[in-house]
């Protein structure tokens, strides 16, 4: 499964046509906004979305095997490189789909660790915000 173009990019499309629901949401500090980044991607993604998950990584895609693929979802008003992909991406050891505050995207490439890759990031803004949209992945070995 191509992840920047079968995942990401229809992700990142709806999230720019819904990007005006988060307007007002960066005047509350520290905010997870991952219950609606969810809705999101599921209206996006459609048909190939096998579940949703309480545990372990949040997201289960069809990926035409029979285990399928896991994505953990982040999504927050501010921009913590560690909670918005490090960890998640080591301790679950696959991708990472995360929106965040997109003030200064250059922090993704200046904290992105040698274990792990960016396939790839967008900022978006609500005509207001920048918002951080991206997608990291294990470094393959």
């Amino acid at each position: 499964m191509d992840l920047k173009c079968e995942i990401f990019d229809p992700v990142a499309a709806r999230i720019r046509l819904r990007i005006d629901s988060l307007r007002n949401i960066k005047r509350f500090p520290r905010t997870g906004i991952e219950a609606w980044f969810k809705v999101e991607i599921v209206a996006a993604l459609g048909q190939i979305v096998r579940s949703l998950n309480n545990k372990g990584p949040d997201l289960l895609l069809d990926d035409g095997s029979i285990q399928g693929l896991q994505i953990e979802i982040k999504a927050a008003n501010d921009f913590n490189p560690s909670w918005c992909f490090l960890d998640p991406v080591r301790k679950y050891g696959c991708p990472c789909f995360f929106l965040c505050d997109g003030t200064d995207p250059k922090k993704l490439v200046y904290k992105m660790a040698d274990d792990m890759e960016i396939v790839a990031y967008e900022v978006i803004s609500d005509g207001k915000n920048d918002w951080l949209l991206g997608l990291v992945k294990p470094r393959e070995k």
